[in-house]
């Protein structure tokens, strides 16, 4: 049994819908037609058995299910012989339901059940005479259900905007306008349950101009999205209004918009002109922060007489009614005009929020690195002041408190600094996208190229030196990895349009770039062969997958039977390789035969600063990072091997890691014994560094070592400590592969 879809798991689930199933039988049994919370709760059962159908005969049992949701509807709307003809439909659908679900009988067996025309006629007539908004001045509806039914509702008109401006943005998507569909389905049976005639009626008109985009009858365009956006505006007002009123009547320019918007939503369903704007209510002129009564005033609407008397009638009722209330009920102002000076109001808020501009200033980048420096150099004066011990031996409570704010505000700033330089990598992804292109189109071969994460930030060095290893890349992934026969593809299963995907994501104190296709894959015999051809592995074990695709970056290496245009001749991916070791990177590579490859490029976010970990060897400090560290060990002496031609060897957990000793070689030699072990981790191998102490672990703003210095195999740059000292930040992928291996 696999992530529960076992043979049991699925037993399981049966026997559970089943019980459901009988469940839902005797509660409509058993069912009050006068008890709207009892009506409330079978809707809901019904469609939620509707929409979880996976089953056999899922388009029956989804009519079946619908039909008695609608039933529901014209129960809960409807007179008292409506009713009870409705609680009959709703017990045939649940027998129905009960014989077909936990009888196992054949719906061709069994009566069938009536169209979903025939149910909720009144509630159809109703929207369209009009009746329908009469609503009683006051309702009283069960205040746990009206809670309930305003937050659901208020969450799927939220819903129902995401969907909608996914469908604006892109083609149309058959999920996303049944998700719409039963937004306004779902209000409209709670809100006739309520009593909500106006509502239901409302919504009924919207779920039936989208239950005919759904299905195909209507096309879904601009025109009809505007309308869509236009009624769930429209419904969120009014739903806000019940929460806060309750059962109130709606006040008149309320329902006037609600008319006007079902006007637009009927002439769209029968493809009649849209009548939007024909009155198009004018905006009254407003300033951000002018109140409600200074708006009126200052366009003539009122005199400022009546916002007073409004203002006083206000304060005298006691109720804490609004001023826009107040000028209605108490001083006879329309409420189209209150209405139209609130929506000026709020629209000069928006425009005030959204109209301020984010101003930009061009800066030389050569003035961005010595700002860089100078807060670097800031760092560290701040670690050596802190580090002194005159300093310690002088600390009072009120002075700690101050070094502590003293400390926040650097690091604050080091944080602002470093990301002055960081810019998002979507240039990288756009010339990509354009180099597919050119390749598909010079190789013949179809490749859909996928982009995912370009919004992700990296230093600015970094973006620009990474582009051209990723072209390399790029190129050998489409020259040796994608099929060029489509037929191929196709017999083994795959789509005849390769697909290859570019992603960056941010993962810790780094940023991991991808290129994944779903070629071939790696030939791991041919790359062995090759390598033992070459003479890069002599001995007779087979390596591991990661030594084996490790071939690859070798100098001159190709496994091409014939030289092209993209690829072939060996060089490129021994560049990309030390291009990325010199942005302190590495690459992983994942790669399954006739499934593709994936290439995983990890690049630190930033290369002026570093986590790092600061330890003693001797009288010399170093730094490790400590993205490169597993972990630090005290192993006991029986666990240090010495192997003839191999040096020593530390065992751990069963593993056996070789030592790699930094005495006489990086630091003076001595006698001293080593019980202290840092194990790193590059490239799938693990190595262990004796140490004598282990110091610190602090960030660490690189210092590059000057141009008269040689370079030192295996130190990666300097940096300035607590101290005053120097210490060298050690390039743990270099030291591995060094002349001082063991």
């Amino acid at each position: 049994m696999e992530n529960g879809s076992g043979p049991l798991a699925v037993a399981f689930m049966a026997d559970r819908v089943r019980e459901k199933v009988a469940a839902l039988s005797e509660a409509v049994v058993l069912a009050d037609g006068g008890d709207l919370r009892a009506l409330a709760a079978l809707h809901l059962e019904f469609r939620e058995l509707g929409e979880s159908w996976r089953g056999d005969f899922a388009a029956d049992i989804i009519a079946a299910c619908q039909r008695a949701e609608s039933a529901l509807d014209t129960a809960a709307a409807g007179s008292p012989g409506e009713l009870s003809g409705a609680m009959r439909v709703v017990s045939e659908c649940a027998g129905w339901l009960q014989a077909v679900i936990c009888d196992d009988r054949d719906p061709r067996e069994l009566p069938a059940l009536g169209g979903l025309s025939d149910i909720g006629s009144a509630a159809a007539e109703a929207s369209s005479s009009g009746h329908a908004w009469e609503e009683k001045d006051v309702l009283d509806p069960d205040p746990s259900l009206l809670a309930d039914f305003v937050r659901e509702s208020l969450e799927h008109l939220e819903n129902s905007d995401v969907l909608l401006m996914a469908l604006e943005s892109g083609p149309a998507d058959g999920e996303s306008v049944n998700g719409i569909f039963r937004a306004f389905h779902t209000i409209k049976g709670v809100a006739g349950f309520l009593g909500f005639q106006g509502i239901q009626a409302f919504a009924h008109g919207t779920e039936n101009l989208l239950d005919m985009a759904r299905q195909g009858s209507l096309a879904l365009d601009a025109r009809i999205l505007d309308v869509a956006f236009a009624a769930v505006d429209v419904l969120r007002r009014r739903i806000q209004w019940v929460a806060a009123h309750g059962g109130a009547a709606a006040p008149d320019d309320l329902i006037g918009a609600m008319r006007s918007t079902l006007e637009r939503v009927e002439a769209a369903a029968q493809g009649k002109p849209d009548i939007a704007g024909q009155e198009a209510p004018v905006l009254l002129p407003a300033e951000p922060g002018m109140r409600l009564g200074e708006i009126l005033v200052a366009a003539g609407k009122i005199s400022a007489e009546t916002v007073d008397r409004a203002l006083r009638s206000q304060g005298q009722s006691g109720e804490g009614m609004p001023l826009g209330e107040a000028l209605v009920r108490r001083a006879g102002v329309p409420a189209k005009e209150v209405g139209l000076a609130l929506a000026s109001q709020k629209k000069a808020l928006e425009s005030a929020a959204t109209g301020a501009l984010k101003e930009t200033v061009k800066v030389e980048a050569a003035r961005l690195d010595r700002l860089l420096d100078a807060i670097g150099e800031l760092v560290i004066a701040e670690s050596m002041v802190l580090g002194a011990p005159e300093l310690k031996r002088s600390l009072s409570p009120a002075l700690v408190q101050k070094i502590g704010q003293l400390d926040k505000i650097t690091r604050e700033l080091q944080e602002m600094g470093t990301s002055l330089r960081m810019v998002p990598i979507r240039p990288i992804f756009q010339k990509m996208q354009r180099l597919v292109r050119d390749l598909s189109k010079q190789s013949g071969k179809a490749v859909d190229f996928v982009a995912e994460g370009e919004e992700t930030e990296l230093d600015k060095t970094v973006v620009e030196k990474i582009g051209d290893p990723l072209v390399h890349m790029l190129r050998n992934s489409l020259d040796h990895g994608i099929e060029s026969d489509p037929d191929a593809r196709e017999r083994a299963g795959k789509p005849r349009t390769a697909k290859v995907r570019f992603s960056a994501f941010q993962k810790g104190g780094s940023v991991c770039i991808e290129i994944a296709d779903d070629g071939r894959g790696l030939d791991r015999d041919a790359i062995l062969a090759k390598a033992r051809e070459r003479g890069l592995w002599r001995e007779e074990t087979a390596p591991s997958d990661k030594e084996i695709f490790g071939f690859i970056f070798e100098a001159g290496f190709s496994t091409a039977k014939q030289v092209t245009e993209l690829s072939g001749r060996g060089v490129g991916m021994d560049v990309v390789k030390r291009n990325i070791e010199s942005l302190r990177g590495r690459i992983d590579i994942q790669s399954r035969p006739g499934q593709g490859t994936t290439f995983s490029i990890w690049l630190p976010l930033t290369l002026a600063i570093i986590d790092g970990m600061v330890v003693r060897v001797g009288k010399e400090r170093f730094i490790i990072p400590t993205l490169s560290i597993v972990r630090i060990v005290t192993p006991a002496a029986e666990a240090i091997h010495t192997f003839q031609d191999k040096g020593e060897m530390l065992r751990l957990q069963d593993e056996l890691i070789p030592v790699y000793p930094m005495r006489g070689y990086l630091c003076g030699d001595d006698s001293k014994e080593r019980r202290l072990f840092v194990v790193t981790e590059s490239e799938g191998r693990k190595a262990a560094f004796p140490v004598d102490e282990l110091l610190d672990q602090q960030q660490i703003v690189i210092k590059k070592l000057e141009e008269e210095f040689p370079p030192i195999p295996g130190i990666s740059g300097g940096a300035i400590l607590a101290d005053g000292r120097v210490g060298l930040i050690l390039d743990v992928d270099t030291l591995m592969k060094s002349e001082f291996q063991p």
